[in-house]
């Protein structure tokens, strides 16, 4: 028999003196971990299958999560705008909206209403007068009280900064305010009238808070888009080319009334006969049809009226006409809100043997369908 290689025979009689001072499993199983050996009890079997357990229910939950958020999205969708505080101790703030997925055009007013709501006490001469300017002598006959519940729920004016054009990707970007901000007396808005002068308006004023989005007119249907608050620094493509684009925009409109004022008439622009049998109709003295983005209202006024002879306010909630001295149309609640500042006008005839027609384009806030023109019909 053959003796056994020392080495061997070392190990053999350590494994004979461990066994014999081992006397325990738990003894041996410290001993073999000891060693480098990877064993488990029944107990770290069951304590492992049970973490195995929670770990798949995390799993399973954090899926579930995800899956319930992606399924939110699908029907949500969020944009953001930024604030403008009067206060110019206080910073800008980057604000987020949640709206529909298909919800289309300019959300924003509705969304900053409630800013506007209450805020001040309404100052009822000034109040008074800004009717009389836009309903006439109907302004007159307004209560104190019709005045101030006028007011009570918050009013949106918007003011394009920039309009969607070609030149700017059909990018537009709005500042929206308090419509009846300095009938309440709020604090002058610096910051953002710095904003309008950057873009071309020297000669703006703004008052209370005020708030800044981007909407991307095409392809269409017109939808808000991210507006950042380092989007208001001076280096930012849009504010840089703003000024121009403004410019050949004010020059454009002035030619046009250049043009009716020496001509005494024009042929009238845009919207045409309506868009796709969309709601039209007519009323007291008026026809009106509309288009995704525009309304249309004719008015005939007497043979030989002239450009210079009329005179037409526009708000954001109302429309008032007048042809000389006399009252041809008043609507104070239009039945959407439009931009004021993008509203035109244009006189068909002229003449003392044709027929006048003047005809008021309203530039719409969003592009939802107006069933009627007259809120209050």
């Amino acid at each position: 028999m053959s003796p056994s290689p020392p080495g061997e025979a070392a190990t053999a009689a350590m494994k004979k003196e461990d066994d014999e001072e081992l006397q325990t499993m738990a003894e041996k199983e410290a001993w073999l971990r000891a060693h480098g050996v990877e064993i488990e009890t029944p107990e770290e079997r069951r304590q492992k299958a049970a973490d195995v357990l929670k770990l798949q229910k995390l799993q399973q939950s954090a899926a579930s999560a995800v899956q319930e958020d992606d399924s939110s999205n699908s029907i949500t969708r969020r944009f953001k705008y930024v604030r403008i505080p009067a206060d110019d101790l206080q910073p800008f703030e980057q604000l987020e909206a949640i709206i529909a997925a298909d919800a289309a055009g300019d959300i924003l007013p509705d969304i900053v209403q409630v800013r506007f709501a209450g805020g001040g006490l309404i100052d009822e001469r000034m109040a008074r007068e800004q009717a009389v300017r836009q309903l006439g002598a109907k302004g007159m006959e307004l209560s104190s009280d019709a005045i101030v519940n006028a007011t009570a729920a918050g009013a949106t004016e918007t003011f394009a900064l920039v309009r969607p054009s070609a030149t700017n990707g059909h990018h537009g970007v709005y500042m929206y305010l308090d419509e009846v901000g300095l009938l309440k007396k709020l604090p002058v808005n610096s910051r953002a009238m710095a904003l309008a002068r950057a873009c071309g308006f020297d000669s703006v004023s703004f008052y209370g808070d005020m708030f800044v989005g981007c909407v991307q007119a095409e392809p269409s249907p017109m939808r808000n888009e991210d507006f950042f608050i380092k989007d208001l620094d001076s280096s930012s493509p849009w504010l840089k080319q703003a000024g121009a684009e403004n410019y050949e925009y004010n020059k454009s409109m002035q030619q046009l009334k250049d043009a009716m004022r020496e001509k005494g008439g024009m042929s009238s622009m845009g919207m045409g006969d309506g868009d796709g049998g969309m709601p039209g109709g007519d009323g007291d003295g008026y026809t009106w049809s509309q288009t995704d983005d525009e309304v249309e209202v004719s008015m005939e006024v007497p043979a030989g009226t002239r450009a210079r002879d009329v005179k037409i306010a526009f708000t954001s909630t109302a429309m008032r006409v007048t042809v000389g001295l006399a009252e041809t149309l008043a609507l104070p609640a239009l039945f959407r809100r439009v931009r004021p500042d993008e509203c035109t006008w244009t006189i068909e005839g002229g003449t003392n043997a044709d027929p006048t027609t003047v005809v008021a384009t309203l530039a719409k806030v969003d592009e939802e369908v107006w069933h009627q023109l007259d809120a209050m019909a």
